[in-house]
């Protein structure tokens, strides 16, 4: 596969990435939890074609980052998984009280590959691979690590406890997310045919 053919493919999965990620607003764990999860692995895909596709005009560094996203989510749902079999196995000292703070790590897959992306997007700035809106990956990959961090440290202090008062600022971040992830496909996706043309 090319380059160009590859930026088309990241720009396709941050947009697929994207529809999966808002299912998290739903209000229903049936659809939040799995849309999470395709969530992360539709992100993931993308920063992987991304790294492939501009993997040349970015710094060494950048690729890393890109590549640590996608394992450090892969490592994420492991973990887990091996903490969901041990708690309901009862290898894990089990109460009410950790089962509410165990729910909300499974969200945590998207903000792990939104994490780098946004760090990505910083050595971006330097070496300039897009052909406009270099800047664009810091924005479609800051929100909902930001917002999950809050929300991640808010339950864990409070035994579980959601934080119902600042739900609708978490639900505009997690709005604004969905749309910079959208653009940054779209754009992607609409660069390709230039890189093709230069290719």
């Amino acid at each position: 596969m090319s380059k160009p053919e590859l930026i088309k493919w990241s720009g396709w999965a941050f947009i697929a990435g994207s529809f999966a990620f808002i299912t998290i607003l739903s209000g229903s764990d049936a659809i939040a939890f799995p849309g999470s999860i395709m969530s992360a692995i539709l992100l993931a895909a993308g920063t992987l074609y991304l790294r492939a596709g501009y993997g040349e005009n970015v710094s060494r560094l950048g690729r890393n980052i890109l590549l640590m996203g996608v394992i450090g989510m892969v490592l994420w749902y492991v973990a887990l998984a091996s903490l969901t079999i041990m708690y309901y196995s009862g290898t894990l000292l089990a109460t009410e009280a950790q089962g509410e703070r165990l729910w909300p790590v499974i969200f945590g897959g998207p903000a792990v590959v939104l994490l780098t992306l946004t760090l990505f997007g910083l050595t971006t700035l330097r070496n300039k691979p897009m052909s406009r809106l270099n800047w664009l990956p810091i924005l479609a990959g800051i929100w909902y690590p930001a917002g999950y961090s809050f929300l991640f440290g808010y339950i864990f202090s409070h035994s579980g406890v959601f934080p119902e008062s600042y739900w609708p600022v978490i639900k505009f971040t997690f709005g604004i997310q969905f749309l910079a992830l959208c653009l940054l496909g779209f754009i992607l996706v609409s660069d390709s045919p230039k890189k093709m043309a230069t290719a």
